[in-house]
């Protein structure tokens, strides 16, 4: 029963914060509310559709688009540093706001994600017995509420469209720091018994990273991105 309910908390946790990202763009990008609904709309379908497929869908299929996950992580972050320099730099130099052509970065579903989502839910269908179309139902229906609720929430802020560009930046340079360090913890904890003293590449990694990041910010001040 304690699994049970870890696995529950797990997925609910994860719906969450996937639910927050998504109201990011919607909200501070000040979609109107027929937007927001429409958007959390098809998280909905998503979910549904994912409940119907979850037996339908290899596990070969999945395995291949976590496995993929690295990558697609990487190309995300790379898409949300790129377009949140544009959002804020256009609207703290110009005035031009751009939030809603590029809104749909952090909006958009990620495929790696989602691949999780599906996993997690089947793997929960079958703890507590429950037909994987009602657990989709169930999930895609905490995605619309949640949605809603927090692009709501975030609307009545009503920050500029340089708040939307710096929460892409962000969330960019965290998906990095995640794809660098996770990997490297995972390894340190395999090698921890075998050596005291890290490699020289890990090392020179480490400050090539913590290098990268403070090039940027400096960039990002020196091109207007942050005001």
């Amino acid at each position: 029963m304690d699994l049970t309910w870890l696995s529950i908390s797990g997925v609910l946790i994860g719906i969450l914060v996937f639910a927050f990202k998504v109201s990011l763009g919607c909200g501070l990008a000040s979609l109107n509310r027929r937007e927001v609904l429409s958007i959390a709309s098809g998280y909905l379908i998503i979910a549904l559709l994912m409940g119907t497929a979850i037996e339908m869908i290899p596990e070969s299929a999945l395995a291949a688009t976590l496995t993929a996950g690295v990558a697609v992580h990487f190309a995300v972050a790379l898409m949300l540093l790129v377009l949140g320099v544009m959002t804020a730099r256009d609207w703290n130099c110009r005035h031009h706001d751009i939030s809603r052509k590029t809104f749909w970065a952090l909006s958009m579903p990620c495929p790696a994600c989602l691949a999780a989502s599906f996993i997690s839910c089947s793997f929960l269908a079958g703890m507590v017995g429950i037909d994987p179309w009602k657990i989709g139902a169930l999930v895609g229906l905490l995605f619309f509420i949640c949605i809603a609720i927090f692009s709501t929430a975030l609307r009545k802020i009503k920050g500029t469209p340089s708040s939307l560009g710096n929460a892409m930046i962000l969330l960019g340079l965290f998906y990095i720091l995640s794809i660098l360090l996770i990997p490297a913890y995972f390894n340190s904890q395999k090698l921890s018994f075998l050596s005291e003293t890290p490699p020289l590449v890990e090392i020179g990694l480490s400050y090539l990273a913590i290098l990268s990041l403070m090039s940027l910010g400096f960039l990002g001040r020196r091109w207007g991105v942050f005001s």
